[in-house]
């Protein structure tokens, strides 16, 4: 069953801060994505169709911020 934004929105609100959390625990980017992709793709997987791209678009605004470069094929 897919959620609302406003579900969504906080789902990613959580996984700001885990992706906060991950880059101070893993400098690495790839020692990040590793970690972070499965989180990622779970409220990816949760959005319904017309929200995939909001959603894409804040987790790569999220990554950004925490200076994690590019993203792996899927995030792009």
């Amino acid at each position: 069953m897919t959620k609302n934004r406003e579900n969504l929105d906080s789902d990613l609100e959580r996984l700001q801060g885990y992706a906060r959390a991950l880059a101070r625990k893993y400098p690495e980017a790839q020692s990040f994505w590793q970690e972070f992709s499965g989180l990622a793709e779970e409220v990816l997987r949760d959005a319904a169709h017309e929200d995939h791209e909001w959603v894409l678009h804040r987790i790569r605004r999220m990554v950004a911020e925490v200076g994690m470069g590019g993203p792996p094929p899927l995030f792009s």
